[in-house]
């Protein structure tokens, strides 16, 4: 019988720390132009997957900082309601929608009715087939 040798194995006790400026300088050099998360990770002995938190973390800390300024506005006419009954001007224009085998092209001012029937005929006769 053949004797083999076996290595213990130890796990980690003790979580690694890092400091507040070691991670801010990794972050930095993560949000670079062109700098590789992985190399960048691999270089200072981390795992990129902790690499990628440190930078969230720090986005969402940026995006928390960011205060919604309401702006004055002024009316300056008012809406009527012979306004309010007219349609919209709808710009010509293209709109193509594919579902499976089928494709739709639509040309032109669209009315979304037929638009809406159309695309109804269409799911309905893909799940009949």
């Amino acid at each position: 019988m053949e004797h083999k040798q076996v290595v213990p194995v130890t796990p980690r006790t003790a979580r690694r720390t890092f400091s507040k400026q070691f991670k801010r300088e990794l972050v930095q050099q993560a949000m670079s132009p062109g700098v590789s998360l992985a190399a960048l990770a691999q270089a200072n002995e981390i795992n990129p997957n902790q690499l990628s938190r440190w930078c969230r973390e720090h986005q969402r800390a940026e995006g928390a900082m960011e205060v919604a300024t309401l702006v004055p506005v002024n009316v300056t006419t008012a809406v009527s309601e012979v306004d309010l009954a007219l349609p919209p001007t709808v710009p010509a224009g293209e709109i193509e929608w594919r579902h499976g085998s089928s494709c739709v092209i639509v040309r032109g001012v669209v009315d979304a009715q037929i638009l809406r029937t159309i695309i109804s005929q269409t799911l309905a006769s893909a799940r009949a087939a």
